[in-house]
């Protein structure tokens, strides 16, 4: 198994695969990780003409593409001689208001990976890694984060769509399990779990019985959790005033993250956008609503799923709309029932 994994700066990828690399090995299985930066950063030492994270970008074109070059001529050597391998690479880069690539396409073909990645984190954790970086501390604004991230994973889900190989987004909060079970175990079901946020996300208790659902649902299915990137939790903050007649909205997560109307409206519609690329990497989306209110969210989600050939499986614990049920493949009133019918249809294994 050959993976290849995208993600911008800041955004936990190389602490995530180390995660997963470990617990990988931890159970008996050897697999090898590849980090592209690092290995430019050897090689031009080895090349007696050393870089710095601070200044690698600024190489010219030509000689980041010989540096890069290099360094994938021996992960091609290494690779033939090991069964499990990650490679740990970018898309692209967003420096300097110049959109980078970060990836030749010609080791596409020779690498023939089965398997393509990009890790993802709120932009409140990636800004925060950012500013703790000395290479990227103060070069990109919000806006530009939200954008980068945006190109990477396109730009990686146009790589694995050249070779017609599967595409997915995980989440950096996503246990390592769900990286280890899209390379071992690929026919596992992939479920998106969709429940009605906005109304629950200030309900400990019920966002705690979320929580519970979605541990159960995890012994049985890959499960792929929307609030795995905190972004929707800065889309409800308040409006603030500042000082310039500019309206801010000023983070509870932390008092020092500040951003603009304009950027709330972005991080609005990636979420949006988001949750519906992980609905469509998904093989079943499962409901979960344990409130009488109608939630537009989930009722989107419902009817996206459904017109794009999903199976859609809800609890409905209260009395809900109809329009909710509408679209649902099979309604049930208890976790239990659920359950039930999983092992009856054999999407459960006894």
């Amino acid at each position: 198994m050959k993976v290849i994994c995208t993600g911008t700066s800041g955004s936990g990828k190389l602490d995530y695969l180390k995660q997963v690399v470990a617990e990988i090995e931890n159970r008996g299985t050897k697999i090898h990780l590849y980090n592209v930066g690092d290995l430019m950063f050897k090689k031009a030492e080895e090349l007696e003409c050393p870089t710095s994270p601070e200044k690698i970008l600024d190489l010219s074109p030509s000689s980041l593409r010989t540096l890069r070059a290099a360094v994938f001529e021996e992960i091609l050597k290494e690779t033939e001689k090991v069964e499990h391998c990650i490679i740990s690479t970018h898309g692209c880069f967003r420096w300097k208001n110049y959109l980078m690539p970060a990836f030749d396409v010609y080791y596409l073909n020779q690498l023939q990976p089965d398997l393509y990645i990009t890790v993802i984190d709120g932009v409140l954790n990636v800004s925060k890694r950012l500013q703790e970086s000395p290479a990227w501390r103060g070069c990109l604004s919000l806006k530009d984060i939200l954008t980068w991230r945006d190109e990477e994973v396109f730009v990686t889900k146009i790589m694995a769509s050249f070779q017609r190989k599967p595409h997915y987004i995980v989440a950096a909060e996503q246990p390592w399990t769900t990286l280890y079970n899209l390379m071992f175990k690929p026919d596992i079901i992939k479920a998106y779990l969709s429940f009605p946020i906005t109304l629950m996300i200030d309900d400990t208790e019920k966002m705690k019985e979320v929580r519970e659902f979605r541990d159960e649902l995890r012994k049985h299915f890959e499960v792929f959790d929307p609030l795995a990137v905190e972004d929707t939790e800065l889309t409800y903050v308040s409006l603030i005033d500042s000082n310039f007649g500019e309206e801010y909205h000023l983070s509870e997560l932390d008092p020092d993250f500040n951003f603009t109307s304009i950027e709330k409206s972005k991080i609005e519609d990636q979420t949006v956008i988001r949750d519906y690329m992980l609905i469509d990497q998904s093989d079943i989306i499962i409901v979960y609503y344990p409130t009488d209110k109608t939630s537009p969210g989930v009722l989107c989600e419902i009817l996206y799923g459904s017109t794009n050939n999903k199976e859609v499986h809800a609890v409905f614990r209260e009395r809900v709309s109809p329009f909710l049920k509408f679209h649902c493949t099979k309604v049930f009133s208890t976790t239990e029932a659920l359950f039930d019918y999983f092992r009856e249809t054999g999407k459960i294994k006894n």
